[in-house]
């Protein structure tokens, strides 16, 4: 575990914030989850939070994409269910997020939400529609 958090620099890579000095509170989590064919190899392992570790669950992330990919990995899902998931869980999101703002950002952030094809951490994902709300590229 001490490994880990080395390499992950102390931080959570799915919130970004750093990890306890103890085990406790924190998961080790595949990276391309195990249910769809992440082995449990080091390069497929990372420490999460907890509660981070329960929100991810078994999404598969753009890094998981590139692993697999790296590594020779046959993801075994069907793929457009899961992204037409993806697209839904940002949507919802989209117009929570922009209940208080005018149709035209509202928009902007609902065709942002519709572009997502893998799922990236909350974070990212919120960042991409605040962005399209405002007007701004992606970050």
């Amino acid at each position: 575990m001490t490994e880990l958090v080395e390499l992950q620099h102390w931080r959570c890579p799915w919130c970004g914030d750093y990890l306890p000095d103890s085990p406790r509170g924190t998961a080790i989590d595949h990276i391309i989850p195990r249910v769809y064919g992440g082995p449990h190899r080091r390069w497929n392992l990372q420490l999460l939070h907890q509660g981070c570790n329960s929100a991810k669950g078994k999404k598969v992330t753009a890094e998981a994409l590139e692993l697999a990919d790296a590594h020779g990995v046959t993801i075994s899902m069907d793929i457009g269910q899961y992204r037409a998931g993806v697209r839904r869980r940002a949507a919802i999101y989209a117009v929570r997020a922009t209940r208080q703002l005018s149709g035209e950002a509202r928009d902007r952030a609902l065709a942002a939400a519709r572009n997502l094809t893998v799922f990236f951490p909350e974070a990212r994902v919120h960042a991409v529609i605040r962005a399209a709300a405002e007007g701004n590229p992606a970050p």
